[in-house]
């Protein structure tokens, strides 16, 4: 009987060590990178570019969690695939815990992304890398296009450079039908006065 206590009073406090410890966090586990071909593939754009800002919109949040997303701005210097755009903006996780790349300020990329509902985003478990580190993938890539000034924001400004003067313009001609419309009333209010 003693034995039957001592096993069960062992097993009860197996079991309670291991139902109380605490669980361990994994960080981000990826499959192995396949060729230069599969990452391009596997892409919605593959770049080249510099970091020119990166904004973590919780950064200043009391709660923040790891899978927040940071903006990450780049002015880009070669294109493979996608966007030809001369900047483009990628979204990545804030802590690599959460598969999330850390981008430095000022330092240059290769860079494959992926759509996710309508913005490019970047993980760990992309072939993204240092460019000075991504020889290989440059070496197989060949040469990029190079990036297109983008025309929306030229044609945005002339918009807005031409909006003053239109804007001008529907001012004074609704100007002059308010005074138009005030004098006619007042011609109005007279002539109808005079027939009295």
């Amino acid at each position: 009987m003693k034995i039957l206590h001592s096993f069960i009073s062992i097993a009860v406090i197996t079991f309670l060590f291991f139902a109380v410890s605490p669980t361990k966090g994994f960080a981000c586990s990826c499959i192995p990178l396949g060729t230069v071909q599969d990452g391009v593939d596997g892409s919605s754009a593959v770049f080249s570019g510099k970091v020119v800002e990166i904004v973590d919109p919780n950064q200043n949040n009391k709660v923040q969690s790891s899978v927040d997303l940071v903006e990450v701005k780049f002015e880009v210097d070669q294109s493979w695939k996608g966007s030809k755009q001369s900047e483009l903006i990628v979204y990545t996780e804030r802590d690599s815990a959460s598969c999330g790349f850390n981008f430095s300020l000022n330092e240059k990329y290769l860079v494959y992304a992926n759509e996710v509902d309508g913005k490019l985003r970047v993980n760990l478990c992309s072939r993204t890398a240092e460019l000075a580190a991504a020889t290989e993938d440059v070496n197989k890539l060949g040469t990029g296009d190079k990036p297109v000034k983008d025309s929306s924001k030229h044609t945005k400004e002339e918009k807005k450079s031409e909006s003053p003067e239109n804007d001008s313009q529907l001012y004074i001609i609704f100007t002059a039908l308010g005074i138009g419309l005030a004098v006619g009333l007042v011609v109005g209010f007279v002539m109808k006065g005079r027939r009295k």
